[in-house]
């Protein structure tokens, strides 16, 4: 097997090249770009964005295109030291390949650049797609946004891991910013203020204690305190005029970006009814910063959860394509967010979820994935594409 269409080699050259907030996946793309033009994509360009994006042309028989998406960032890697190979190395053992991004999600990629690839000679009945997106890690489907835009598809595959199952649902996510505004002073006089940690305090433990929703499939809409910075900090010898906290709400079906900001809203406005003196705000937060190729992105970070009815045209393919592919074809569904909650959860375009790995690698030390799972996920991509083609 020659190392262009080599899933693990191409997996290790991924791994190698760091891509860690956003704005740093510039050398990771172009390794994905290079490996597309290498195995014949009959197109492949960056967007605006910086999104990698390949084209393998159908037969000219069927209608629209399928899109599968994989995004390329990843987290940081925390304490190196706490690593047993470095991370940014992709190192075998034990049948499992070690590194930041195997499971979440290079590995995923590398399958999909390859599988994918094998539909250049015997071509299926509408175009395919690759996105390696952007910035997933910050802001759920923003990049995929861009592509979608571009293709208008009628299929989406998503490449997060699935442990080789069918994932079609999953929760979304809010982040929630929540402000408390006081009075400065010395803090060796602080009848003289009003200090904005305080009320803060009395929030995040009233927040804390508010019932979730939930739903027998996904579980609890969960909100859970993230992180908490006062202002000015350092606070030297002053009380604090303003406070912040954000928040992580999971979003369950159905569920507005209006409806989880209300429920917040209403702890604070009962809170403020209490104490009088009492100042405090919620809103979506939003996502600033800077592409590799100078995009400036502004978000709100608000990505809603989805579900494909188990009995929809495209979970049907879905399970004929990993059957044919020799897989056990099991349903199953995403506990975190993903690039999902721009196809399905807010376009509505039929979306279903395949990748190697398991959820519980994402975000880890010593991330993993089997290495037979990066090569069965390549056939199950090309075995996806050509069921998902005649839709």
């Amino acid at each position: 097997m020659s190392e262009s269409n080599d899933v693990l080699a191409l997996t290790k050259r991924l791994v190698a090249s760091e891509s860690h907030d956003g704005t740093t996946e510039e050398a990771a793309c172009a390794v994905a770009l290079a490996a597309m033009q290498a195995l014949g994509y009959a197109e492949v360009h960056r967007d605006a964005l910086g999104n990698v994006i390949g084209r393998i042309s159908g037969n000219g028989s069927g209608q629209g295109c399928v899109v599968f998406d994989g995004h390329i960032d990843t987290v940081g890697v925390g304490d190196a030291s706490a690593w047993t190979s470095d991370p940014f190395t992709a190192t075998e053992r034990d049948g499992f390949l070690y590194g930041r991004g195997v499971a979440d999600m290079k590995g995923a990629i590398a399958a999909m650049i390859i599988g994918i690839a094998r539909l250049k000679d015997d071509p299926v009945a509408c175009d395919v797609i690759v996105s390696v997106s952007l910035a997933e890690e910050r802001v759920e489907g923003y990049a995929l946004g861009h592509v979608l835009d571009a293709f208008s598809p009628k299929a989406v595959v998503i490449g997060e891991a699935t442990n080789l199952h069918l994932a079609r649902a999953q929760r979304g996510r809010a982040e929630i910013v929540v402000e408390t505004h006081g009075v400065p002073a010395h803090s060796s006089s602080p009848q003289l203020g009003r200090n904005a940690i305080k009320p803060m305090a009395a929030l995040v433990n009233l927040l804390g204690n508010l019932p979730a929703p939930s739903d027998a499939m996904l579980g609890k809409g969960i909100l859970e305190v993230t992180d908490i910075m006062s202002h000015p900090y350092p606070g030297l010898s002053v009380i604090p005029e303003r406070c912040r906290a954000t928040f992580d709400r999971r979003m369950l079906v159905g569920e507005s970006e209006e409806d989880v900001l209300a429920e917040v809203q209403s702890i604070l406005d009962a809170y403020m009814q209490d104490d009088t003196a009492a100042s405090a705000t919620a809103t979506i937060g939003l996502d600033e910063f800077v592409t590799y190729t100078g995009y400036e992105v502004r978000a709100p970070n608000c990505a809603p959860a989805w579900r494909m009815p188990d009995d929809a045209p495209i979970v049907a393919r879905g399970i004929a394509a990993l059957e044919h592919a020799g897989l056990i074809a099991l349903l199953s569904h995403y506990a975190f967010c993903t690039n999902g909650s721009e196809s399905a959860g807010r376009r509505n375009i039929p979306t279903i979820g395949f990748g190697p790995g398991t959820e519980e690698q994402a975000h880890r030390i010593d991330e993993c994935v089997e290495i037979i799972h990066l090569h069965a996920a390549a056939t199950g991509y090309e075995c996806l594409a050509r069921e998902l083609a005649t839709l």
